[in-house]
């Protein structure tokens, strides 16, 4: 069992291993080795060929590597013959993931685990549509299933605790991807919401209260005769009267809460009929008979909130078990089975009996005799993030090969639970430590598992090194902010690291920033500063969700230039018009009613394709299309009419090859559904190709197990790191079994509860210890540079998250820190601020000569135009050159999103809307101009609604983004306001185009009218946009520019 720190060489110790026992004999296909992405499995696989191709082709590299395994007599020729026997097994080796290992054993031993020998295991589009299928025949109108469907709705009431939903089947959707898998872990509806369950000695708040009104009487009377201040009185009046108004699962008000915390602090004392509150700093007795009324009342509401809880955990499952009664008779008895189910199948414990038709304990038993019997040697990877469910799969195998009398056989497992981030999928930090005692007993001298840690890192610099150790090496500081078992936990876990990487100069600081916008600028300034990716230097910003991603390589982009990807998925089939414009043709040949698709069809180049091919009709595209799809598939329907558009440039060209590709993807199901293809191809991802010639802005979840010259950590900011998940709490025994279910009571209530309080102490446990994990990981991706960027805790804080666990391991006292030339603050920084001044940049690589390519002229493509470029005129150089352009384009989006979200600015509103503004924290100025535009009596005619006679209407198209085919010219743009007058029948009569223009103007009537003249044509071509749009005649489209600075509108 290795244990290894980050960076200490995991995949090097893996390949070392597997090489090592093809050394000593062991065929090939008769080793297992398992990881948990296909990724890293490539990885692996490509290790062991690559390490043993080099040393089969030198012999100092054959040298090298033989020491490495021990194995000093072996030569290159050696080391040929065993890449020959890799090479020739490669159709029987086991190097893979566990779910697709998993997949094997049951394709290979269908019958002894009950199926029917022909089935499928789903991906995840696949595990989607059936989904789906199962909810349209839950939601079906069948006399079959009324009774079903009245049962499920109610019992989904019940879940939901009466709360209405428009969506239904989105609701669904997102239900079953929360709570699902719990159920599946604990199907038995005793386990849910069940008291006897969660209180065997019966809770007393379940009670319900005996004389309510009366208590309210009784508090109310000692109120009176108590001679209290002012102060009191009104806090008693407020709290009673909050009481009267409260509903189980409606929020306490706060002055329920206040009262609330005050009696349960003194709870003993309170039932005992003496108790002492403290209210405004002034204590008051109260007497018995307020005592027992103030209990009753505090019973009523938790017992309120206990009952409503254990109802909605209840309902929860009634609907989670009719779903699964349908959609185990749709699709798990129709043979298609997803990963989890598979695992479920192959476990030992009662869970396989569910999912099959009849496996019996020694069909199991079988199972394992003839694997065993194909298995001399187990190799496990990442195994800090394998759950108990997983674990219990092979238990019964590896604990063969443990038990092995002639020590033949080998298990060998690689792990670092300082990694451990995956909880949420139920990866077990503690399993590798509950294994190694399961095995090794307490007799040290026979211990057939033997323990070797490695923490000397082959990635990271001393300064980087230095920066973990003070992090992560402070446990008093830990366990002082953490007073529980996860910094005790951590620090037996923990070891100081050191680095084999000793002549590697580097950085690492802690800096300081004022708010967000400020984090993000330091990461620019670092990056600008540095210039990684001149000197050939790799370089990551690692941020907590995919969201935060984009923004940052937007911004890297937008304000420095930066060569930027933000490594979250990327919608190829919708992010581009060609994807929607095939995707618009699928819908509406697919559904000839829906009029949206087909004039977006004709709107794009895809029109004049088709009437080249004779299928310009509704009718004959129909026929056409899903003729084609039906015989061909959509892959090929794809190329057809890719082919037939003339693409230029790479990225559409690009886009254009990963369409076909998905479509294949899509083919490949078996499918010919132009629905299912439409929500396939809505749905599928790619990331962008790794590159070292980007800056990669990713999650830290993605940068596990990478590693980079440069990292900038902005992005910690958050609460407390000991937060327990949202959702049901799902309580386990010792033995892993689920005991109980139960969506948890507010803090205030599961605090003063022993079984909750218990339950949520070691959740927020298990959260803390996976929060260091993840700064952990993302501390330790740095080989030269490491910047961490936190908003410094303030004096009074007493959330306790990564900025306060850094200020108290590294220090919170800012002072001057350099990087380069450039000055930063912060309150640690160690290393060479100009170390790398000293990295040479790498040669430029010769240009390759390019091959010219003879074929077919292209077709003609329409070129692509967009409104704003329509400009003319001159600009001042200080215009052009300002500094401040980048806060001006900022104030100019701000000013048009206030603007936007006005309707019809009726004067008594605008009030209200300035304080929405506020509330939302909008900019001051950006609200002072909007507030100012719609006060102006210059510029009622934007805001005021058209005037009409009966069933007249006006109607207002707000920022609406359009795509429109003029003269042969693709024009894309946005609509700042139209304004369209309709009569009675909904005909548009008239309309007018405003365009908001947010320059810094100071009413020079020379500089109004360049102005003007500057935006002319772009107004010209939004006015032949909507007359093309509504019908209308240009003469009858107005067309004017809103200048914001001046509340001033002039007419194009």
């Amino acid at each position: 069992m290795i244990l290894a720190s980050a960076g200490s060489g995991k995949t090097f110790a893996l390949t070392n291993r597997f090489i090592a026992l093809l050394a000593a004999g062991a065929a090939p296909e008769r080793i297992v080795a398992l990881t948990f992405t296909r990724k890293a499995a490539g990885e692996f696989f490509d290790g062991i060929l690559g390490k043993l191709a080099e040393a089969a082709a030198d012999e100092r590299e054959a040298a090298r590597l033989a020491a490495e395994i021990r194995r000093p007599e072996l030569r290159a020729e050696d080391f040929l013959r065993l890449l020959r026997a890799m090479t020739e097994a490669l159709h029987q080796l086991r190097l893979g993931t566990l779910d697709s290992f998993f997949a094997h054993i049951a394709r290979a031993f269908p019958f002894e685990l009950g199926l029917d020998g022909d089935f499928a295991v789903l991906e995840t589009h696949a595990a989607r549509v059936e989904r789906r299928r199962v909810l349209q025949q839950l939601f079906a109108r069948s006399g079959d299933l009324a009774d079903e469907q009245r049962e499920f709705l109610e019992a989904f009431k019940r879940a939901t605790f009466g709360t209405e939903e428009k969506q239904l089947a989105r609701r669904m959707d997102g239900f079953l991807d929360e709570h699902y898998e719990t159920f599946l872990a604990a199907p038995d509806a005793e386990a849910w919401g069940n008291p006897r369950r969660i209180w065997p000695d019966a809770q007393p708040w379940l009670a319900e209260p005996r004389d309510l009104a009366g208590a309210k009487n009784a508090l109310r009377r000692w109120i009176e005769q108590a001679g209290l201040g002012d102060k009191q009185r009104e806090r008693w009046e407020k709290f009673l009267a909050a009481v009267e108004l409260w509903a189980p699962g409606a929020p306490l008000a706060r002055e329920v809460t206040y009262v609330l915390e005050k009696a349960l602090a003194e709870w003993h004392r309170l039932c005992e009929g003496a108790a002492e509150l403290e209210f405004d700093r002034k204590k008051q007795t109260l007497s018995l008979e307020a005592c027992a009324a103030l209990g009753e009342i505090v019973r009523h509401l938790a017992g309120g909130e206990l009952r409503r809880r254990i109802e909605t955990t209840r309902g929860v499952h009634a609907v989670l078990a009719r779903y699964d009664a349908i959609y185990d008779a749709l699709v798990r008895r129709a043979g298609k089975l997803t990963f989890a189910d598979v695992e479920r199948l192959l476990r030992p414990n009662g869970e396989a009996r569910r999912l099959s038709f009849g496996a019996s304990e020694d069909g199991r038993l079988m199972l394992d005799y003839r694997l065993d019997a194909a298995i001399d040697h187990w190799l496990l990877d990442e195994f800090q993030d394998t759950s108990r469910g997983q674990w219990s799969v092979l238990q019964n195998l590896i604990d063969e090969v443990v038990q092995d009398p002639e020590a033949r056989r080998t298990f060998f497992c690689v792990g670092d639970v300082k990694q451990s981030i995956y909880g949420w999928r139920e990866g077990d930090p503690t399993l590798m430590g509950d294994i190694r005692r399961h095995y090794n007993g307490g007799d040290a001298a026979a211990a057939p598992i033997e323990t070797e840690p490695l923490d000397a890192s082959w990635r990271s610099g001393p300064v980087i090194v230095e920066m973990v150790n003070a992090t992560f090496g402070a446990h008093e500081a830990i366990a002082g902010l953490f007073p529980g078992r996860a910094s005790a936990e951590w620090k037996k876990n923990w070891r100081t690291h050191t680095t084999e990487r000793r002549e590697r100069a580097g950085q690492a600081a802690l800096l300081h920033a004022t708010d967000a916008e400020d984090r993000a600028r330091q990461t620019l300034a670092i990056l600008q500063e540095i210039d990684p990716l001149a000197r050939g230097l790799t370089c990551a910003v690692l941020v907590r969700r995919n969201g935060e991603a984009t923004a940052l390589a937007d911004f890297l982009r937008r304000e420095g230039g930066i060569p930027a990807i933000a490594e979250s998925d990327l919608c190829v089939c919708t992010d581009n018009p060609l994807g929607a414009a095939l995707l618009a043709l699928v819908q509406a040949a697919a559904h000839p009613g829906d009029t949206l698709a087909w004039e977006h069809v004709q709107m794009t180049p895809l029109a004049a394709a088709l009437t080249r091919d004779g299928v310009a009709t509704r009718e004959a595209v129909t026929r056409g299309v899903l003729a084609r799809i039906a015989e061909e598939g959509f892959e090929r329907f794809a190329e057809h009419w890719i082919a037939r558009l003339a693409l230029a440039g790479e990225f559409a060209t690009e886009r254009a090859r990963q369409f076909a590709a998905a479509a294949a993807a899509f083919d490949a199901t078996g499918s010919r559904d132009p629905d299912e293809f439409i929500q396939f191809m809505s749905r599928y991802t790619l990331r962008e190709p790794e590159s070292a010639a980007v800056v990669r802005v990713m999650t830290v979840h993605k940068s596990k197990g990478l590693g980079f010259d440069v990292v900038v950590v902005p992005e910690l900011q958050g609460n407390k790191l000991n937060a327990a998940r949202d959702g049901l709490a799902v309580h386990r025994s010792a033995q892993h079994e689920v005991e109980w279910v139960l969506e948890l009571p507010p803090g205030w209530l599961a605090r003063e509860d022993e079984a909750l309080r218990a339950h949520v102490e070691a959740a927020e446990n298990d959260a803390c210890y996976e929060a260091l994990s993840l700064l952990y990981v993302a501390m330790t991706r740095a080989k030269r540079a490491l910047f961490v960027i936190t908003e410094p805790p303030g004096a009074k804080s007493t959330s306790n998250n990564f900025p306060k666990l850094l200020a108290e391991t590294l220090g919170a006292e800012a002072r001057s820190v350099r990087v380069g030339a450039r000055e930063f603050s912060g309150p640690w920084s160690a290393g060479d601020p100009e170390w790398f001044a000293r990295i040479v940049p790498p040669a430029a690589e010769p240009a390759r000569e390019e091959i010219a390519i003879v074929g077919a002229p292209a077709a003609p493509r329409r070129v692509a135009r967009r409104p704003s470029g329509e400009r003319a005129g001159e600009a001042s150089a200080a215009r052009l050159f300002a500094l401040r352009e980048g806060d001006a384009l900022e104030f100019g989006r701000a000013v048009h999103a206030l603007l936007a979200a006005v309707e019809w600015g009726e004067a008594s509103a605008i009030e209200a809307l300035a304080r929405g503004w506020q509330a939302a924290g909008a900019g001051e100025r950006a609200i002072d101009v909007a507030v100012g535009c719609l006060r102006a009596r210059a510029l009622g005619e934007v805001w005021r609604r058209p005037a009409g006679d009966g069933a007249a209407r006006g109607e207002v198209w707000r920022e609406r983004a359009f795509e429109i085919v003029l003269d042969g010219v693709w024009v894309t743009g946005v609509f700042d306001r139209v304004v369209i007058a309709r009569d009675a029948s909904g005909r548009a009569g008239a309309a007018t185009v405003f365009d908001f223009k947010t320059d810094a103007l100071t009413g020079d009537a020379a500089e109004l009218e360049r102005a003007v003249a500057r935006h002319a044509a772009q107004l010209q071509l939004y006015r032949r946009v909507v007359a093309r749009l509504t019908g209308l005649a240009e003469r009858s489209v107005g067309a004017e520019l809103v200048f914001t600075a001046l509340a001033m509108r002039r007419a194009v």
